[in-house]
């Protein structure tokens, strides 16, 4: 009778444990702003994986983003120029809300050479959008912006002066991040 009960309470466990770690995770915490500022998080996806996408808020390196990594950056709400560089080099003009957070994807282009970048703004309405995002938190690793010190000014010069030519000329190639594009959670998207 004794093993019996211990065969039991062994199997018992054992469906628990299963059961627990069969469950899809539905919800995930979201790192929310300081008092008065905003966040952003910079996502990876699409080609070029083991690429890294060098990330700036107009003249500032934030830091770079793998295919398997994310950036989260906090910064002062209003206006941001925030860039991408691989072989091309893609914007997205910001007007920051405070104390809210937003979503910018650094996609993977196939480009002649290495892969190039796109910066796409997600909007948390689209249900593609924010299953992205769910996804990328709960698989990929973090990045805190911590002020990298590496000198990028060749770069950054070169970034805004193909920038002020882009927008000199008006072009449709500067993408807008729309200011109620808030995310308040990273839960695991349903379709209504």
């Amino acid at each position: 009778m004794k093993n019996l009960k211990k065969t039991y309470i062994l199997l018992a466990s054992i469906f628990g444990l299963i059961s627990i770690f069969s469950q899809n995770i539905t919800t995930q915490d979201i790192i929310k702003p300081s008092e008065g500022k905003s966040l952003v998080y910079f996502v990876r996806s699409g080609a070029g994986f083991a690429l890294n996408f060098r990330i700036y808020d107009k003249d500032k390196f934030l830091g770079a983003v793998s295919g398997s990594s994310y950036l989260v950056y906090e910064c002062e709400p209003g206006e941001h120029l925030f860039w991408a560089t691989s072989e091309n080099r893609d914007y997205v003009e910001a007007n920051l809300a405070p104390n809210s957070v937003y979503v910018i994807n650094a996609e993977g282009q196939m480009g002649a050479f290495i892969a190039g970048v796109n910066l796409k703004p997600l909007n948390p309405n689209e249900f593609s959008d924010k299953k992205l995002f769910y996804r990328v938190i709960k698989n990929d690793t973090k990045q805190i912006f911590s002020n990298p010190t590496d000198n990028k000014s060749e770069n950054i010069k070169k970034g805004l002066e193909t920038y002020n030519s882009l927008k000199a000329n008006k072009s449709s190639k500067i993408q807008i991040l729309d200011i109620s594009w808030k995310f308040e959670n990273t839960d695991k998207p349903t379709r209504n």
